[in-house]
């Protein structure tokens, strides 16, 4: 009962799952080696470091302990500071310094650390990365000796922020891509083994038993059939299946069709608009596929030779009458079918 195109359509949906599934592992996989060297200092704590160690590192990036600390000497300010500033139209209203740029002996090297303002200590701890560019302009702009320059370290210690601050966060979305995998690989997994409990066969019951509506689907879309947008029409029926919802209508049971139009705007200009074609049936189920102005056209076009008794046409008291009054609206156009002449072949 499974080897036709409803068959075909769940493992199509089923081998989308497991894909993605798989994708969310790899995502997390990928969270844990990004987190894997603050999970690691964290657990360990700060490593202390000295002057043959920092003369040794030429990529501190690619140093597992970065967390690190540090004994120095002869603590003294650069003159550079980080400040945040508060503007509001372009005005200035407060501003406070958020970090101060020490220079720092350790042994015959000069180490730069990011500290608190006015924290000149004998030992800090935090993390070693590489000294920017701009930093180290600046830096020597304020220390134009050559000397000092050449033995100023490429490294900056920020011990002005506490270490790792987003680690637990990482932790839950680790944990959060990792259930999600597992759950959607297990979901797949069961509607492959059973594929009753896809969301098309789901739909499908709506019609009567199973094992009788799914041959004469296939039967029906294999005699003949084609595409608009993600559905597929037979003679009757119309079915779109994604991995997670599905859609099913008898053709025999549209009573409105019409084109949807949606303008997009982007900082209140218009970037342009997408068409859908919107199918609404005697149950009160609606499918929206979006296509091209011209497919949605010529679609409703031939839907009109081949079903001219149905509604077309969006018009918001149809709406209403719709929603509120769906047996009126069903029977209505009924009596347009009974006195419709004949439907072209």
């Amino acid at each position: 009962m499974w080897d036709g195109f409803i068959g075909q359509r769940i493992a199509a949906t089923n081998r989308t799952l497991r894909r993605f599934g798989v994708g969310l592992l790899l995502v997390a996989l990928a969270l844990c080696a990004y987190f894997l060297r603050p999970f690691i200092n964290t657990q360990q704590g700060p490593v202390a470091i000295d002057e043959a160690h920092l003369v040794a590192i030429s990529h501190p990036n690619l140093v597992l302990r970065n967390f690190v600390t540090v004994e120095v000497r002869n603590t003294a300010s650069s003159g550079i500071t980080e400040v945040e500033k508060n503007i509001r139209n372009g005005t200035v209203e407060s501003q406070t310094t958020t970090a101060e740029y020490m220079a720092t002996v350790v042994g015959k090297h000069i180490l730069i650390v990011k500290a608190d303002p006015g924290d000149k200590a004998q030992k800090y701890t935090g993390t070693l990365t590489a000294l920017p560019e701009d930093l180290k302009k600046d830096l020597f702009s304020h220390m134009p000796e050559p000397e000092v320059q050449a033995a100023t370290l490429p490294l900056l210690l920020d011990a002005s922020d506490p270490y790792g601050p987003f680690l637990h966060l990482g932790y839950i979305l680790v944990a959060v891509f990792v259930l999600l995998a597992f759950w959607v690989l297990i979901l797949s997994k069961r509607r492959t083994d059973m594929p009753e409990r896809h969301p098309l066969c789901k739909r499908l019951l709506r019609y009567g038993p199973l094992q009788t509506v799914v041959p004469g689907i296939d039967a029906d879309i294999a005699s003949e059939s084609s595409t608009f947008g993600d559905a597929t029409f037979s003679r009757h029926w119309v079915l779109a299946c994604w991995p997670t919802q599905a859609a099913v209508m008898r053709r025999d049971e549209i009573v409105w069709a019409y084109q949807k139009k949606t303008k997009h705007l982007r900082n209140g200009m218009s970037t342009g608009s997408t068409y859908a074609l919107v199918l609404r049936d005697a149950r009160g189920q609606l499918l929206e596929l979006s296509s091209s102005e011209q497919d949605v056209k010529r679609y409703l076009a031939r839907l009109a030779e081949e079903t001219p008794w149905i509604i077309f046409g969006f018009d918001q008291k149809l709406d209403e009458l719709y929603n509120k009054q769906l047996q009126s609206f069903v029977q209505a156009v009924s009596d347009r079918k009974a006195n419709a002449p004949a439907a072209k072949p």
